[in-house]
């Protein structure tokens, strides 16, 4: 059963309903019903109760004890993996049907309140009852004698009638938890076509005339190398390349080689505006070169460290990038590594990251959650990003990715 559902019958079954169903079967059979939890605590009426198990409960004391005894019947059908009759605390013959559900234990029914001869009668002791539950004792002798002796072929009509009942509010319980599973992945399956949506509209917006927009770029390198500006030259083409790539890179897991070209310019024009402030180092292991990976891994991640991480750095701000191989899950995985030494992120924001929580403010790393989920969509729980980050001190990235060559 999956752990992330609340397998509680008060949240699968419709109380009222499930009430007015139970009274109904009742009376129709004349058998007493409860249904309880796992705990043994009431979760419906008590149906057609007997007059003696009524004035046993009307106390808090002789409540919690049948509660109690309840509750042990149940964990003793459960052990048996059927129903059973049992001696309830008072001398009653009682019955219990356990619900289970995929194996798990979500209540039982239970009921019965009878003798099966004469002679148990004189069994119980209502001068005991009557001190341990803090009631009348005539009140006690009065209900005994009004409780009915059956034959042993009425327990087993109740054994039946109860394991059917159980076995009907188990199969409604899996069917409110299959609806609510159901629901739960059309919830993100909207959710992921949300983040598509969204993203394939940035893209849209970004193909705007792009070719006006290269045309005027490089219009203006020509115009840089003419008046012998190389700098702004190269500066301009890197500016143009690194925007060729992100509105027209359609591949959704380039090469490795390819992502570190277009980071390799998007660095170049970080540089002149940081100049000597921050430093970046890249280290890839050669034979990883041409493994794909999901598009614009790399620059949004290494953009978080400039523009969070880095911000307000006035000198020795580091950052660097390592991508080797790995057996962290498989011989065949590609750990990418990021790292800068700036101001570090909370550990709130890295609960949430790490959740795949919705953040309401990008700058919270909105291009963290995006990659995380993309990640997990394409290759699954196993895969993603994790954080490691003290604050004031350093952030590390690490992103688990299989080895794939097409």
């Amino acid at each position: 059963m999956n752990p992330e559902f609340d397998l509680l019958l008060e949240n699968l079954i419709d109380f009222d309903e499930f009430s007015k169903i139970q009274s109904e079967l009742s009376s129709i059979v004349n058998f007493s019903v409860v249904t309880v939890n796992t705990d043994g605590k009431p979760f419906s009426s008590l149906s057609n109760f007997s007059t003696f198990c009524q004035l046993i409960r009307s106390s808090d004391a002789g409540r919690q004890a049948c509660v109690s005894c309840d509750n042990y019947a149940l964990k003793h059908s459960l052990e048996l993996g059927h129903s059973i009759v049992y001696d309830c605390h008072c001398g009653l013959k009682d019955c219990a049907a356990p619900i289970i559900v995929n194996g798990v234990l979500l209540g039982g029914v239970l009921g019965g309140q009878v003798l099966v001869q004469e002679q148990d009668r004189e069994l119980i002791d209502t001068e005991k009852l009557a001190s341990q539950f803090h009631l009348c004792k005539d009140d006690l002798d009065r209900v005994v004698s009004e409780i009915p002796v059956v034959a042993e072929d009425y327990i087993q009509r109740c054994l039946r009638f109860y394991s059917f009942f159980a076995e009907y509010i188990a199969e409604k319980s899996y069917k409110t938890i299959i609806q609510q599973q159901l629901d739960r992945e059309t919830i993100e399956r909207i959710r992921q076509q949300q983040i598509a949506s969204a993203q394939t509209l940035k893209r849209i917006q970004a193909q705007m005339n792009p070719h006006f927009l290269f045309n005027a770029l490089n219009s203006i390198a020509r115009t840089a190398l003419l008046s012998g500006a190389e700098d702004t030259e190269h500066l301009i083409y890197d500016l143009s390349n690194y925007l060729r790539y992100t509105i027209k890179n359609t591949s959704d897991t380039p090469t490795i080689e390819e992502e570190l070209n277009n980071l390799n310019h998007y660095l170049n024009i970080q540089k002149v505006r940081f100049g000597d402030k921050i430093t970046c180092h890249i280290n890839v292991e050669e034979s990883i070169r041409s493994c794909r990976i999901p598009s614009m891994t790399l620059q949004p991640l290494v953009e978080n460290s400039f523009i969070h991480g880095l911000k307000d750095c006035m000198a020795n701000g580091i950052i660097k990038i390592d991508i080797t191989k790995t057996h962290k899950n498989r011989i065949n995985d590609i750990l990418i590594q990021i790292y800068d030494n700036g101001c570090g992120i909370s550990k709130d924001i890295i609960n949430l990251l790490q959740a795949e929580e919705t953040l309401d403010n990008p700058a919270s790393g909105l291009g963290l959650m995006n990659t995380q989920t993309r990640i997990k969509k394409m290759y699954g729980s196993e895969y993603g990003i994790t954080i490691d980050s003290k604050v004031f001190t350093y952030t590390k990235i690490d992103i688990l990715l299989p080895v794939t060559y097409h």
